[in-house]
């Protein structure tokens, strides 16, 4: 399970975002519900032929998926219109980010995160599920969810 607590870094060509940054106006990670716990598993294997059983080839990892969910966390605003407005601006920022590593396959970000207690792990990233940002909780916060790919399953890692 990936440590939703510590600080998360996204660094792209057009700015970084940080979560969990404790921040007044902050982006706020509730769930990485997939991707970095482990990468998916390419395990290739064919039927015996005329027979019972499978036959079995080396097995790899594929690239990691990672979906991660969070809300826009505004605290320096009293709520609506100017909460609105920062949720607004915060999305955008966001957006602009995610879009530009979601193109070429030249255009790649670093997600930098360090869980409590290991070292300070890297990976590099391509977005690849569309940013979407629905109210939630009753319209008092403002969600949203993207995907990441990186191609190479391994991070690197390294002390803070």
């Amino acid at each position: 399970m990936p440590d939703i607590a510590c600080e998360y870094t996204l660094t792209t060509p057009a700015g970084t975002i940080v979560f969990n940054d404790g921040s007044v106006d902050e982006y706020f990670i509730t769930d990485i519900p997939d991707g970095l716990a482990g990468a998916p598993l390419r395990t290739p294997t064919d039927f015996v032929p005329y027979g019972h059983g499978s036959l079995s080839y080396n097995f790899w990892r594929g690239g990691r998926n990672i979906l991660i969910e969070g809300m826009f966390f505004v605290r320096s605003l009293p709520p609506c219109p100017q909460m609105v407005e920062e949720w607004n601006i915060m999305e955008e920022n966001l957006r602009v980010c995610l879009e530009s590593i979601a193109e070429l396959d030249s255009d790649t970000g670093t997600l930098v995160w360090t869980p409590a207690g290991l070292s300070q792990r890297t990976l590099t990233v391509r977005h690849n599920v569309q940013l979407q940002c629905p109210p939630d909780q009753n319209y008092s916060v403002r969600a949203f969810n993207f995907g990441l790919l990186a191609d190479d399953p391994d991070w690197l890692e390294s002390t803070p």
